[in-house]
């Protein structure tokens, strides 16, 4: 295929020249080395791929501009399991003013037994509060119901708060408990709270380790038996948007938080408030990972460096035992 010449030129560029296998001898310190050495390069590979296999996280923040127009998703699953259904209303307020009574989303009333058991179901929104109700309000107090509230609202993306009490209620409320405040008893247990769609909050916590997005759920709040006067609570919520980015490039936009809470003796009408702020500040959680290119380049630097350095270990020992058996036979050893 080439001419002796060409062969010739071409084996000029030849840097891997070789040795005659009769010019080469094997030593017992050698395989020694090669064996140590090649233990070391698999254990630096292995370690090296499970670098390449894993998938980092990247944090970034700055200041968010461009989603401040849009509507806030809240996520709502409370249990008042001392509280019936038909005493309960579910506002919303804000810093703009806006103060609405029942407001809009998608929630279910869900009345329960005194042992827990679903009752029956209705839409809260739709309800019609009127005197009609007082006389099914007092069976359920009676029946010691409780009620537990499931879906979601949508609120303005401005700093406000919303409460469940008995709003709706306020010019009947005499009419059905009497002067017996203790029967306003608001000790609930947030099963679930967050910010944002809930599926994306699921796939979130499938795939990502980083981010607080419902750090209240399956928080108690139980009035205790010997208090008898009504207790309100308040939760002191502060929002974080967030935004969370996949291998893939798909973005979720959900609201990571913290929450405070408190409690104390209702001077008038007892309620469950949860006061939430925004933060100005977006935090990016980014899926990263190694690319192939730079994996090849680790693993040649491993098997080049290591190669290296036990030649230069098999050099040293070879060199240091051909000299101690050259005295040895010379009876320099003493």
């Amino acid at each position: 295929m080439f001419s002796e010449t060409v062969k010739s030129k071409l084996k000029r560029f030849d840097v891997y020249r070789k040795l005659p296998h009769d010019l080469t001898e094997p030593t017992l310190s050698g395989a020694f080395v090669s064996i140590i050495a090649c233990a070391f390069m698999t254990l630096l590979f292995l370690t090296e791929l499970a670098e390449y296999l894993k998938v980092n996280t990247n944090t970034e923040m700055f200041v968010d501009i461009n989603r401040g127009g849009e509507k806030l998703v809240i996520n709502i699953n409370l249990t008042f399991p001392k509280y019936p259904c038909g005493l309960l209303s579910l506002d919303a307020q804000d810093i703009m003013g806006s103060h609405v009574v029942d407001v809009g989303g998608a929630m279910k009333k869900i009345r329960l037994s005194p042992e827990g058991k679903n009752i029956q179901e209705e839409d809260m929104f739709k309800g019609d509060h009127n005197e009609g109700n007082v006389q099914e309000v007092k069976k359920q107090i009676e029946s010691r119901e409780g009620c537990q509230l499931l879906g979601h609202i949508l609120v303005n993306k401005v700093p406000g708060n919303f409460h469940v009490s008995s709003h709706a209620f306020h010019n009947q409320l005499h009419m059905i408990i009497g002067n017996d405040n203790s029967k306003l008893d608001f000790s609930h247990i947030v099963h679930h709270l967050s910010f944002g769609d809930n599926k994306d909050i699921e796939f979130i916590k499938n795939h990502f380790a980083e981010g607080v997005l419902s750090p209240l759920d399956d928080l108690k709040r139980i009035r205790p038996d010997s208090v008898r006067d009504p207790l309100s609570y308040e939760y002191y919520i502060k929002v974080v948007p967030t935004t969370y980015q996949t291998l893939a490039g798909a973005e979720y936009f959900v609201h990571q938080f913290t929450a405070n809470t408190n409690e104390f003796s209702a001077q008038g009408m007892p309620a469950v408030f949860f006061r939430y702020d925004l933060s100005p500040v977006t935090v990016k959680f980014t899926q990263n990972q190694e690319s192939f290119f730079h994996f090849v380049v680790q693993v040649c630097a491993i098997v080049g460096g290591v190669f290296t350095v036990a030649g230069l270990i098999d050099n040293l020992l070879h060199t240091s035992i051909s000299r101690i058996l050259r005295k040895r036979d010379a009876g320099k050893l003493g």
